[in-house]
């Protein structure tokens, strides 16, 4: 396989990794609907909305002191998917076949314990399990000397941002790639 081209799509892991991190991996967005007899129409109201990408995920939980996951999401995430292609791309140029078969076995233990492509699956379980939840209230409120009904229904919506296919591409590519350069014996 000609070295060039195996660059080049060794590098596609980092054109995918980078977006993957810093685009929006999620968007998390409550809204109430609120009706009652004294206003005349329902009013609309966003109580919550967030989008986080990756490394705002990681600095986030830095902030609210929650080191130890933020650490882990850090080195799973970013860490090890920069050292497993910087490793693959240093295989194609050492000259030494026993360096280069190190290289090879490194990135195949690495690619074991990235983590990466749990991640994806953590993030999109928590997307399936908050889209498009609706939570209905009815109560009455003492108002003026009277009883007014007021209803309220809270929609709670997820999305999927760019981020999160970038990464999910980059995880996959990263798989795919790694086995060709191994069973091709060039990286």
């Amino acid at each position: 396989m000609n070295r060039l081209l195996i660059v080049l799509l060794t590098l596609v892991n980092f054109a995918l990794l980078y977006p993957g991190v810093t685009l929006a991996i999620y968007s998390v967005e409550i809204t109430t609907l609120v009706e009652a007899e004294i206003i005349a129409d329902p009013v609309e109201v966003t109580v919550y909305q967030q989008t986080r990408s990756i490394l705002s995920t990681i600095s986030e939980l830095w902030r609210s002191a929650d080191y130890l996951v933020s650490f882990l999401i850090l080195v799973f995430s970013i860490i090890v998917p920069v050292t497993k292609g910087s490793m693959l791309l240093a295989s194609i140029f050492v000259a030494g076949e026993t360096v280069k078969k190190w290289l090879v076995l490194l990135v195949d233990l690495i690619g074991k314990w990235s983590m990466a492509d749990v991640f994806v699956v953590g993030v999109l379980l928590a997307f399936l399990a908050t889209r498009d939840q609706v939570q209905e209230n009815l109560f009455t409120v003492p108002i003026l000397l009277r009883q007014v009904e007021i209803g309220m229904e809270t929609h709670l919506t997820s999305t999927l941002g760019p981020g999160f296919y970038y990464f999910l591409g980059y995880c996959l590519f990263s798989i795919f790639w790694t086995q060709v350069l191994k069973r091709r014996g060039t990286a």
